[in-house]
């Protein structure tokens, strides 16, 4: 019986082994904006709106982390207002916020040191102090060590609150289209103390809820760089596609006609990313099939595929190959799988 269980364990540690358990691996993607700014390499961002006079430090204190992130980033030169000064005056510099409108003409000097500019607005700002009062009952312990209401405390609730929304645009100089528009709807934050006000004011709320929303405008405007796990199952090599599965393959025959490399199942910080798919010879040298793809959810659980020849492995001349799946822009592969080429009477 001993002996039957020892057999059994090592079976199922075999099994383990050789059909792969999902391990999970870390890596740096870039997840890139839905707008082209591979073709805005200059950009000018104006002075935000602001939407009523209470909302101009905050406008102010937005725009500027914006600038900051984005010239961080170093996907863009980024021109300011101090920039723009130099070239173009208040009065150009007024007109640019509302050049979305067809009826607003860009200014020559523009043209001439950005592609495009991004237009900031904090479209609400409100602010509120509020206060309440707020009663608590008291308890204490009696002599049998029961818990009892005693009294009740009346306490002053400070309450400090802000509601800001932002929308943000980017537009081509040229031609005045409009790239990329977004829009952060209300966000609230609030800070509240008893029996006295709390330490940061409805108005360095609203600036901190601003800058938060310049954070968003960032996210929304530059490629980032993030970190993501993907399963071992992500990347497969595999000869046909069959009711739902893959027949995943390790050992591939000599004279099947083409072999599947497969990228599925990627999580949702993936969507829209570029990625790119490469087969070579283990010990390194040229690919010899390789595929570039925008990664979608709508792909399923086919998910992308890169189809090869088995006849290019062949012509290689070797046995031994790899399968990788990089990060577009990044040299060193996220995941890989190797497999070897054998005679078809091994398969």
């Amino acid at each position: 019986m001993a002996r039957a269980r020892t057999l059994a364990l090592i079976v199922l540690v075999g099994i383990l082994v050789l059909g792969g358990c999902t391990k999970r691996r870390s890596a740096n993607i870039v997840q890139h904006p839905e707008w082209p700014y591979q073709d805005y390499q200059r950009i000018a961002v104006l002075p935000f709106k602001a939407c009523d006079r209470n909302a101009v430090e905050a406008a102010r204190q937005a725009e500027s982390l914006l600038i900051d992130n984005l010239t961080a980033n170093g996907s863009f030169t980024v021109l300011s207002r101090g920039d723009l000064k130099d070239i173009l005056t208040e009065q150009d510099l007024s007109r640019l916020a509302d050049v979305a409108d067809p009826n607003t003409s860009v200014p020559a000097g523009m043209l001439q040191v950005a592609q495009a500019v991004v237009v900031g607005h904090i479209t609400a700002f409100d602010v509120d102090r509020q206060q309440k009062q707020v009663r608590r009952p008291r308890y204490a312990v009696d002599r049998n060590g029961r818990l009892r209401v005693v009294g009740e405390d009346v306490l002053i609730e400070f309450r400090h609150v802000a509601r800001v929304a932002g929308s943000v645009r980017v537009i081509d100089v040229a031609t005045g289209r409009v790239l990329l528009s977004y829009t952060v709807p209300p966000v609230e934050k609030d800070d509240s103390r008893f029996n006295s006000p709390p330490s940061s004011s409805p108005e360095q709320l609203g600036i901190e809820v601003a800058q938060e929303i310049a954070t968003a405008f960032y996210r929304k405007l530059a490629p980032q760089t993030i970190r993501v796990k993907l399963g071992s199952d992500c990347l497969v090599v595999a000869g046909e596609y069959y009711e739902g599965e893959y027949e995943q393959l390790k050992k591939v025959p000599d004279d099947l006609d083409e072999l599947l490399v497969v990228t599925r199942g990627l999580p949702k910080s993936c969507d829209r990313n570029c990625f790119r798919m490469a087969v070579s010879p283990r010990e390194g040298g040229e690919y010899i099939a390789e595929h570039e793809f925008i990664w979608s959810p709508s792909l399923g659980q086919r998910g992308e595929v890169l189809r090869v020849p088995v006849a290019k492995l062949r012509n290689n001349g070797g046995s031994q190959f790899t399968a990788k799946l990089f990060a577009v822009g990044n040299d060193t592969p996220i995941l890989a799988r190797d497999f070897d080429l054998v005679p078809s009477k091994a398969k």
